[in-house]
């Protein structure tokens, strides 16, 4: 009897620490995306409210330019950690989401496309998202995997 009651005990020990592992993991992805939430409200508030709203900039275009480019290189590592797994689906979903509204706009699409045409691969990551490929390579990697343990 008093073996059974030590063996619930144990597996009741490690269902516990067991979810304290998941949660911990949870809690340092979240932190890790707040990081990179961080980092990008620190680009955007040297964004003109025009360029984020869409409307075509004429004045400091070089400090623009810049920023923009610094942009583009955050949502390019945003898109490679997706890829890696190490960003969480709902998180993904919004920052995708305005990465590619952002994209459209006049002032990022003419860095996007300067970058594109005079340092094609620089951002592979950001260029799968463009063609609607970065989920596709994702799934890919995920079901070559399977494979490997079928």
């Amino acid at each position: 009897m008093l073996e059974k009651i030590s063996q619930v005990a144990t597996s009741i020990g490690v269902i516990i620490a067991a979810w304290q592992l998941w949660k911990s993991r949870t809690i340092a992805q979240t932190s890790f995306e707040d990081s990179l939430d961080q980092q990008y409200r620190n680009l955007a508030k040297d964004i003109p409210v025009d360029a984020l709203i869409g409307v075509p900039i004429k004045d400091n275009k070089n400090k623009l330019r810049e920023v923009i480019y610094n942009y583009l290189d955050l949502c390019n590592e945003q898109a490679y950690l997706w890829r890696k797994k190490r960003i969480s689906k709902n998180r993904w979903k919004d920052w995708s989401d305005g990465i590619k509204d952002n994209l459209k706009k006049p002032a990022f699409k003419e860095v996007w496309d300067e970058i594109k045409l005079k340092a094609p691969g620089t951002f592979t990551s950001l260029e799968l998202l463009e063609k609607d490929e970065i989920d596709q390579i994702r799934c890919n990697f995920f079901m070559r995997l399977i494979r490997r343990f079928i």
